[in-house]
């Protein structure tokens, strides 16, 4: 057979392939690419949501001044745990619901707050207590942190008011959560006395209550064994009415609206304390904290806290945050700052006063 004829029936090469430790060398380094660039992804991502919880608290502090503008007062605190809001009770202190539904109409949520209305402000139709109830298992993407949790209605496991469910709305299996406070002061976020807290039962026994001085904030025993005598100094609490005239530590210096802690072992099955109602009910300590708690006559350390911290004393009234590097928090001026987990505690408290002459911006 002629060379040339033999090399041309000769079989094709095959292209080289991976032996199997270039395969493993391959995976290896694949594996190192992905260790080294996944936590600047993480990095990123984690800036980007909480870019997104500055601007949340950018436009609720909006709104409150946009309320402020139109009625004179930050959003009143509503009546207690038991009450949804009413949008035929207006935005002052005969409003059941808290400063969430007050400020509905500020940020263009015009249609679920006109779901709580019939006309009438003394009756509660079939019609407007089914609407309360759609308006309860609304979740709000304004008052959502997407570091947390995702922005849909969870399990309302603890409502035990009129008929046992809330005395205003038909009373739903899940509820829209907020991941923001407002501060309510330095001494309490909900009355520790458990009929103060309910509120009234009624709107007729509502105008009894207010007739007698009945609510928690008209009572003596609320200011008892306080060191400076007064038990709401925050910006929104119990049929609250707060000017900016009477920030008088200025509104650079005071709190106004931040992130709220929440255990992360209950983000979603609605068992926490501080996290089993709803967004839209009146002063309670879901959708309020205060910087200070009471003990022994005195007030002491209730500093802000990350959510993976555990075994804090009445963290159901912390600040906090799902974020590591700190907490997001706006003030009465608008403004919204990252504040340090490491505060003192003492600036801390102080920031939640409104009145108590302490204007340091010590960090």
């Amino acid at each position: 057979m002629h060379p040339t004829t033999w090399r041309n029936q000769r079989a094709p090469r095959q292209a080289p392939g991976f032996t199997l430790v270039e395969l493993m060398v391959t995976i290896a380094i694949v594996g190192m690419l992905v260790s080294v660039v996944s936590p600047a992804v993480q990095a990123a991502r984690e800036s980007a949501r909480r870019l997104e919880c500055k601007n949340n608290l950018k436009q609720l502090s909006l709104a409150c001044v946009g309320h402020h503008d139109v009625h004179g007062h930050f959003p009143s605190g509503g009546w207690g745990w038991y009450w949804i809001g009413d949008a035929d009770r207006g935005f002052s202190k005969d409003q059941p619901g808290g400063w969430i539904f007050n400020l509905l109409p500020y940020f263009e949520e015009y249609a679920i707050y006109d779901q709580a209305s019939d006309g009438d402000p003394y009756k509660l139709t079939r019609k407007q207590r089914g609407g309360a109830a759609k308006i309860v298992s609304t979740p709000l993407s304004v008052i959502n942190c997407p570091s947390r949790r995702p922005n849909i209605a969870y399990p309302l496991n603890a409502n035990e008011g009129g008929d046992w469910g809330f005395f205003n709305s038909v009373t739903p299996v899940v509820a829209g959560r907020s991941d923001y406070a407002i501060n309510s002061g330095h001494v309490y976020n909900e009355w520790p006395n458990r009929d103060f807290g309910r509120g009234p039962s009624s709107y007729q026994e509502a105008d009894r209550w207010t007739a007698s001085h009945y609510w928690g904030g008209e009572q003596d025993l609320a200011n008892r064994n306080l060191p400076d005598g007064i038990a709401m100094s925050g910006v929104s609490f119990e049929r609250s009415v707060v000017p900016m005239r009477r920030i008088t530590d200025g509104l650079s210096n005071t709190y106004l609206i931040g992130e709220r802690h929440i255990p992360q072992t209950d983000y979603m099955n609605g068992y926490d304390y501080g996290d089993n109602e709803t967004w839209c009910t009146g002063f309670n300590n879901d959708n309020y904290r205060k910087t200070g708690r009471l003990e022994g006559g005195q007030i002491v350390e209730l500093a802000p806290v990350p959510d993976n911290a555990t075994d804090r004393a009445e963290h159901w009234g912390r600040f906090g945050s799902a974020h590591q590097q700190g907490w997001n928090v706006a003030y009465c001026d608008g403004s919204v700052r990252e504040v340090s987990y490491e505060i003192d505690w003492r600036v801390h408290r102080d920031r939640g006063n409104r009145q108590d002459g302490a204007t340091t911006l010590s960090r």
